[in-house]
C-alpha cells in the first residue's frame, strides 16, 4: 500500500493508502476476442460486482450500464441472476443494488489460504505500535494491489486501509515495492499493462516510480510521499513469495503528519526491512 505517512515526529498518526475510490471494472474483453473458451456472460457478471467500491456501495441500472458499457436490459438480467444467487440485494424504495452477503463467502476461503498472515501479525503489531501507524501486507490484483492483512494503531482518520481494498500498483509505496521484488521480465510485462490499461496512472506516477526502482538497490525500500493523497505517506519493502507462491509486499503508512521521506527511509524502513527478513 503505498501511502503511509510518516513525519519527523516520533509518533506520526495512522493513515491509509489510496485516493478517492476508482472504478475496479476491467477495461474490456478485447484481449479475449477470439477465445472460444472465454465465457463473456460470466465475465460481465463478475465485472458488475467489481463496480461496487467503498465510495459507491449503492448503484442503479443506469450507473452499472455506464460503467460496464452494456445495455440496461443486459445489466438488468445480470443483476437479477446475481440477486437470485445472493451476490446482490435490491433496495425496496430506490430499486438500486448493493453487494449481498454471499460475496463474503468468496473472499473468506481465499484469506484463509494466506496462513502467512497469522505468522506476520505479532511483528506487524509491534511495528504499528512503535510508530503509531498502519502496517499492511498486499498482493497484486492485475494492475492494482490488494490488502490481505492490516494492523492499525493510532487515530482512525479519513483514508482507512482495510483488507480487500485495492491500491495503485505504480502510485503507492506497496505497489512499487512489489514491482521492485519482481524479476525484470515480469516487471516490464506489468508496466506495459499499466501503460495500456491505466494510461492516466502511468502518466501521473511514472517519474516517481522509476526513481524508486532506481533507488531501491541502495535503499532497500520504496516510498510514496503525498503523491496519491496529499496527507499520506508510506514506505514499503518486498516480502518475496508467501503462500501459494504469491509475491507480496509489506507496507507502513502514516496520515496527517509532516511529509518527510528521510524519516521514512532512515528511521522506519530499517525496522520494516528487519520484519520482512524475519518473516520470510
Amino acid at each position: 500500500m503505498s501511502y503511509p505517512d510518516s513525519r519527523t515526529a516520533p509518533h506520526p498518526t495512522e493513515g491509509p493508502l489510496d485516493p478517492k475510490p476508482k472504478s475496479r471494472v476491467p477495461g474490456g474483453y478485447d484481449a479475449h476476442g477470439g477465445d472460444r473458451q472465454f465465457a463473456t456472460t460470466l465475465a460481465r457478471g463478475l465485472a458488475l460486482l467489481r463496480c461496487f467500491a467503498p465510495g459507491e456501495t449503492v448503484l442503479g441500472n443506469k450507473d452499472l450500464s455506464q460503467r460496464l458499457g452494456l445495455p440496461r436490459a443486459t445489466v438488468s438480467r445480470l443483476a437479477y441472476t446475481l440477486m437470485a444467487m445472493g451476490y446482490l440485494v435490491q433496495d425496496a424504495e430506490s430499486g438500486k443494488f448493493r453487494l449481498g452477503a454471499a460475496v463474503l463467502t468468496l473472499g473468506y476461503p481465499l484469506l484463509e489460504m494466506f496462513s502467512f498472515r497469522q505468522r506476520a501479525r505479532a511483528g506487524m503489531l509491534d511495528l504499528a505500535e512503535r510508530y503509531r501507524c498502519t502496517v499492511a501486507i498486499a498482493v497484486r490484483d492485475r494492475t492494482d494491489m490488494v490488502c490481505i492483512e492490516v494492523i492499525r494503531r493510532g487515530v482512525r482518520l479519513g483514508h482507512p486501509i482495510d483488507i480487500g481494498r485495492t491500491y495503485s500498483l505504480v502510485g503507492t509505496a506497496v505497489g512499487r515495492a512489489y514491482l521492485a521484488g519482481c524479476d525484470p521480465a515480469e516487471r516490464e510485462r506489468l508496466l506495459n499493462q499499466v501503460r495500456v490499461h491505466a494510461p492516466d496512472e502511468w502518466q501521473r506516477h511514472a517519474g516517481q516510480l522509476q526513481r524508486n526502482l532506481t533507488d531501491y538497490p541502495g535503499r532497500g525500500c520504496c516510498t510514496s510521499v503525498g503523491e496519491v493523497l496529499a496527507d499520506v505517506q508510506a514506505v514499503a519493502v518486498p516480502l518475496g513469495r508467501i503462500d501459494r507462491g504469491e509475491l507480496a509486499a509489506l507496507n507502513c503508512s502514516f496520515q496527517r503528519s509532516k511529509l518527510d521521506e528521510h524519516h521514512l527511509v532512515d528511521k522506519v524502513a530499517p525496522d520494516l526491512i528487519a520484519l520482512a527478513r524475519a518473516l520470510v
